[in-house]
């Protein structure tokens, strides 16, 4: 028998994926609009960096993003944010890159959607890992 060595990959190599889901709070009147631009709307990203991010020069980049309609409840409208991301760990800061992928997707999507003044707000958020 002989003994075979598994093959690793360089760290600067490895990207990791999620997907992250969540559910926003939007006002009725916002969530109506034809040209709602979700990015800025439910991550508090106005500068649209989110969505230009890449592997190489931010060490992350969204793959996938969807937005869907759940409800509507005395004038809120309660919209579901399906987002798939690649992270490439090696490209994040120090101290950002030893975190899990979901406190990694935490501090790089979320955090700031908490932070800024938006006309959404965040109810519940889920993360899984992806094969």
């Amino acid at each position: 028998m002989t003994a075979t060595a598994a093959r690793v990959a360089p760290a600067e190599r490895v990207v990791r994926r999620a997907e992250l889901v969540g559910l926003w709070a939007v006002e009725c009147v916002r969530a109506r609009r034809a040209q709602t631009d979700w990015a800025a709307e439910l991550l508090g990203d106005g500068e649209h960096r989110h969505l230009e991010a890449t592997l190489e020069a931010d060490g992350y980049r969204v793959d996938c993003f969807d937005v869907r309609r759940v409800a509507y409840q005395r004038g809120t409208a309660y919209v579901r944010l399906f987002c798939a991301v690649s992270v490439r760990p090696a490209r994040l800061a120090p101290e950002l890159a030893t975190r899990s992928l979901r406190g990694i997707l935490d501090e790089l999507l979320l955090v700031p959607a908490r932070t800024r003044r938006t006309a959404a707000r965040l109810v519940d958020v889920a993360v899984v890992a992806s094969p």
